[in-house]
């Protein structure tokens, strides 16, 4: 867990963020009250903010101002005006029709006889009650300060809670089952969202994340949604980009400039710095909550990287599975390993989710693990089998699915599908159930298609190799009668990917 900065830490001045004035809403049918209003607090300042009027002379027109001016601060209002309750009527336009709870409003009155106070204050939600005649500049200044003061703290506690909320739902939706890739894309929108906490003004925020290896970057931005990445040296970075990325990474903790920010996330194996500038300054709120996040990813990106320990052992397990039942096949243990990069590849262009094209490459290795209860006489026969022998041969498939099939794993469960229906054919002549078109599973089509694919191009204990211009014209003849044929059309029109594959897994 890396050292982080947080909420209670001092801020320099410098850094101290600057916010706009104060909105104070007068509303008042007298042009005297307005205008001594602003002269008696033309100097006052809370905060560092000083005030900004705005002037109603009728409770529609306050009305307007409110549904425009979402963060008013403080409405002084009077309680007649264009009727005897115009201003109570307004008190409860503000809290149940404009379900503004968080603006302060201080009843101001003439007439006290028209409101009696202590049925006002029982029977409206406003904070304070003044007689005109007892608001002195003074009182008016003391007024204020304790009507901001409260603005404040209730609008602290809402953006807390509002960060707490996307701080929880930010955290959710970034999983550690996706590749590391999808975690950094999730992250820097995820960034952008906590940031944006003020929902009256939208800030833009530009945003990268950095894996560094202490000389070069791996640069990843986010274009229309899709991930870029770009390898960019240290030297070619803006100078007070690098200097705040060298900071965050020697210090291994996140870094907070003024309006800019880098959050440190790493693992054994992966350091990314999440890098931030903004349009506004950053408020102690801001930090405390991406310290948080910043907490949360590093467990994630560990989780991350643990799962993918899990997922390369397992997938080199079942390798080592699949060879051992294609060497006892007298067949090469690239094969499978062909089998499951051309499953993977094929699954992609048709539009597979991530995740079941990862399974269905790990999971494709087992697709004729049923072998292993034939016996060697047919199993390595050069010549072609009797039809009993055929029979024998063909229960492979079943026996595949069953000693797959009830692992309460989801790969096992894809091996065993796989296994069952990879011999099953799209015009229903297949076995061993004669399914046809898309009552065969997706993952045996799939399978069906790159097995042949990669068999035909092979030699084999009972033929030679094709040539490939024969394997093609045979998955040509074959679609829509063996094979699905839009798997056919993709993997032919993508062929050189699939040759790619082949060459890098040439059998010795």
């Amino acid at each position: 867990m890396t050292d982080l900065f947080f909420l209670d830490e001092e801020i320099p001045n410098e850094l101290q963020p600057t916010w706009p004035a104060w909105k104070i809403l007068i509303v008042d049918d007298e042009q005297d009250v307005h205008t001594i209003t602003v002269l008696a607090l033309k100097n006052f300042d809370f905060e560092g903010r000083n005030l900004h009027f705005y002037h109603a002379y009728s409770a529609q027109e306050a009305k307007q101002i409110l549904q425009h001016e979402k963060d008013i601060a403080l409405v002084l209002l009077d309680v007649v005006m264009e009727s005897e309750h115009a201003g109570l009527k307004l008190v409860h336009i503000i809290r149940e029709e404009l379900h503004n709870l968080t603006v302060r409003i201080v009843l101001r009155t003439g007439q006290p006889g028209q409101a009696p106070e202590q049925k006002v204050i029982r029977d409206y939600d406003i904070n304070d009650y003044k007689s005109k005649t007892e608001l002195t500049a003074s009182k008016l200044t003391t007024l204020m300060y304790a009507s901001l003061r409260t603005y404040r703290d209730i609008i602290v506690l809402e953006k807390s809670k509002l960060g707490l909320e996307r701080l929880i739902v930010a955290s959710r939706g970034i999983s550690s089952r996706g590749a590391l890739s999808k975690f950094i894309s999730v992250t820097l929108n995820q960034v952008v969202n906590l940031l944006n906490l003020d929902s009256t003004v939208i800030f833009s925020c530009e945003t990268n994340a950095f894996e560094f290896d202490g000389k070069k970057f791996t640069v990843y931005s986010l274009v229309n949604d899709d991930l870029e990445t770009e390898a960019v040296s240290l030297e070619e970075l803006p100078a007070e980009k690098a200097e705040i990325l060298l900071q965050a990474f020697n210090k291994k903790a996140n870094v907070f400039h003024h309006s800019c920010l880098v959050m440190f996330c790493a693992n054994q194996t992966n350091t990314i710095l999440f890098y931030a500038k903004v349009e506004h300054p950053l408020s102690q709120l801001d930090r405390h909550l991406l310290n948080i996040f910043t907490e949360n990813l590093i467990v994630i990106l560990e989780n991350i990287h643990l799962n993918e320990l899990i997922t390369s052992s397992q997938r080199e397990l079942l390798y080592r599975l699949g060879e051992i039942v294609e060497s006892r096949s007298n067949e090469t243990g690239n094969h499978v390993k062909r089998v499951a990069f051309y499953s993977e590849l094929l699954a992609q262009l048709i539009g597979l989710p991530e995740e079941e094209v990862e399974l269905l490459k790990i999971a494709s290795p087992l697709h004729d693990i049923g072998k292993m209860s034939i016996p060697d006489s047919i199993l390595h026969k050069p010549g072609k089998l009797t039809g009993e022998e055929w029979t024998i041969m063909q229960t492979h498939a079943q026996r595949g699915h069953d000693l797959l099939c009830g692992s309460q794993l989801m790969v096992m469960d894809i091996g065993a599908i796989i296994a069952l229906s990879h011999h099953e054919k799209w015009n229903g002549s297949g076995y061993p159930s004669g399914l046809e078109k898309n009552q065969i599973p997706i993952y045996g089509r799939i399978t069906a298609v790159v097995d042949v694919f990669d068999a035909l191009g092979s030699d084999r204990c009972y033929k030679k190799a094709w040539p490939l211009a024969d394997v093609l014209q045979l998955l040509e003849q074959e679609s829509g009668q063996h094979f699905d044929p839009r798997l056919v059309k993709l993997l032919l029109d993508n062929l050189e990917k699939f040759l790619e594959i082949r060459d890098r897994f040439v059998d010795k």
